[in-house]
């Protein structure tokens, strides 16, 4: 039994039920001291469009799918390449147990004690303008570089699963038709999600069944005489070609949409549309995993490998520490939830006690993702690389455990990978938005309706040419170092409202300089590539298209990104701690 994902999932799991039933509700009780009776944001601002109370059961499906994007698939992924799953599993346990679940639910708690403010204005309130706006840039950048990496994972999937995209316009579609039950027609929250889970099902059905509606095609756009041309694997998706370019404006119109249309309307809930198949497909994964004994399924991938992964042979390579730690961006902490807890779900949670289910409560299920995760590559013995991988090893142990084709499957999980990742990706834009509204506000970079053209320029860009190769490491450092900064601007807070604090001081101190080292780390390497004229991974497809001179603009100003950032997050990093002891000197 040991030899199989089983007990190792069923030992996450139990951690993280423990973790919730007794740590976490001690927290919310003796520090935050959660009332029910106390008014939220949602209900002193209510405008409908911002600010509207959801039921608990509706935020927690938006807040899971709103943070539980590709970070916990691809993450587990590679950090189990790397490094062996063992330090793997044990970062995806322990770092959700003490830093996830408590940087999701304390910014969501720090919110809605602002009055609903997003971090920005909280930022203002206790460090001033400049510690403001250094905050604000840095998340202009990021926003940049995780959604390049989104991009390009997304379009992998939607190229080499065909029919993915089919079924997720149904999940689209009965997005639409939710919110327009719910919020139009005040129809009972039960009844509109089992017609939106039906509209759902209908789309995977038609995909699984009839294969004709398996479109478009891999490489559609490209013609064989291409690949025979340039020696591209014509099963693979290579940057630079006519099919990513088409995928990448498909993209980018349905984040405009979801950028500039009202919440209600289209992103709320079509976000919490998109949990119902991610959630079935979720628990069918980690059941299959538990069950794995019966099956006979066993574990291919090594316990250890490396200490050190030598970068000019993988540039996402480095030593464990920092690299590991920024390479599973998600499932054991992430910075993107706090922007979300803090600039979005606040603004509709009902009750302050919905806070701990719903803020704490999602990270907690998006640990299960990371623990799926490693299980489906745990049973690999030669996976494909990225997100298809997880779509391999889920197919393989659910239909091992099913008894059903892996087409089947195969379809399951590639809608799975598409939802997880293209939903979430759709907020980076609309927060993208609300950041430059803030830093703009008199500019036209400002206006609802251009900023969202300027990220979709500069990460379509970014994702065309195949620099998501290394910006997953980029988007792993960037994405913690925020959780590092939100942690401490936690701190802060409760020291300013005379709290104890170090729950959250001890862990946003081990993230910053975990992810100040991983981001100098990640700059020197792009730096190295840039300077050698060399192409990083992918990005020799490209070079082959369109010449090393683009892939050379590509790397320096990926490095020039990456030097920023750390410039910035060092000086932020200096703000907040500076921050912490002034508000504690003042207990």
């Amino acid at each position: 039994m040991l030899d199989t994902p089983a007990p190792y999932v069923l030992l996450g799991l139990i951690l993280y039920f423990l973790t919730y039933r007794f740590y976490a509700r001690w927290i919310d009780k003796k520090i935050w001291e959660t009332d029910p009776n106390r008014p939220t944001p949602a209900r002193m601002y209510f405008d409908g469009v911002e600010y509207f109370p959801v039921s608990k059961y509706v935020l927690f499906g938006y807040q899971f799918k709103s943070v539980a994007a590709l970070g916990p698939i691809v993450g587990p992924l590679t950090g189990v390449l790397f490094f062996g799953w063992v330090p793997a599993l044990l970062w995806v346990i322990f770092g959700n147990m003490f830093i996830g679940w408590a940087q999701d639910y304390s910014a969501m708690m720090m919110s809605v004690r602002s009055e609903g403010r997003s971090m920005g204005p909280i930022t203002y309130r206790l460090l001033g303008d400049k510690a403001r706006k250094i905050l604000l840039v840095y998340l202009i950048f990021y926003l940049i570089i995780i959604t390049a990496v989104f991009e390009w994972v997304i379009i992998d999937v939607l190229n080499r699963v065909p029919g993915t995209f089919t079924a997720v316009l149904f999940v689209l579609f009965g997005g639409v038709v939710f919110g327009y039950l719910i919020f139009q027609r005040r129809m009972d929250v039960l009844v509109a999600t089992a017609i939106a889970l039906l509209i759902v099902l209908v789309g995977y059905f038609t995909v699984a069944l009839v294969p004709a509606v398996r479109q478009p095609g891999t490489n559609f756009l490209d013609s064989p005489d291409f690949f025979k041309t340039y020696n591209f694997d014509p099963k693979l998706t290579w940057p630079g070609t006519a099919t990513v370019l088409f995928w990448l404006v498909v993209l980018s119109i349905l984040y405009y949409i979801s950028a500039t249309t009202p919440m209600p309307r289209f992103l709320l809930p079509t976000v919490y549309v998109g949990y119902l198949p991610s959630i079935i497909a979720l628990v069918l994964v980690l059941l299959a995993a538990i069950f794995s004994p019966l099956t006979g399924l066993t574990i291919k991938q090594p316990s250890f490998t490396s200490l050190y992964v030598d970068p000019l042979k993988n540039p996402q390579g480095g030593p464990l520490w920092p690299i590991l730690f920024v390479t599973i961006a998600c499932g054991a902490i992430s910075g993107w939830h706090s922007l979300i807890s803090s600039g979005l779900t606040s603004k509709q949670l009902e009750y302050e006690t919905d806070a701990l289910p719903v803020g704490g409560g999602a990270m907690i299920t998006e640990g299960g993702v990371a623990l799926s995760s490693i299980a489906a590559i745990m049973v690999l013995s030669q996976p494909p690389a990225g997100a298809a991988a997880y779509v391999q090893g889920a197919t393989l142990l659910t239909s091992n455990l099913l008894k059903v084709p892996d087409v089947y499957m195969n379809i399951l999980y590639g809608i799975f990978v598409t939802v997880m990742g293209l939903i979430t990706s759709m907020l980076f834009v609309r927060v993208f938005r609300l950041i430059m509204a803030e830093l703009f506000e008199e500019s036209p970079l400002g206006n609802r309706y251009i900023s969202p053209i300027v990220i979709l320029i500069l990460a379509g860009f970014l994702a065309f040419v195949g620099s998501w190769t290394n910006l997953w490491i980029f988007f792993g450092g960037t994405n913690q170092l925020l959780a590092g900064l939100a942690l401490l601007l936690i701190a802060i807070f409760l020291g300013s409202i005379k709290k104890p604090s170090a729950y959250v001081f001890i862990p946003g101190i081990f993230m910053a300089i975990t992810t100040l080292a991983a981001l100098a780390w990640e700059t020197y390497v792009y730096a190295l590539y840039a300077i050698n004229n060399k192409p990083i991974g992918v990005q020799a497809a490209a070079a082959k298209l369109y010449g090393q001179s683009l892939i050379q603009v590509s790397n320096l100003l990926s490095a020039a990104f990456g030097a920023l950032l750390l410039v910035l997050g060092v000086v932020m990093t200096y703000y907040l701690i500076t921050g912490w002891v002034k508000y504690r000197a003042n207990k």
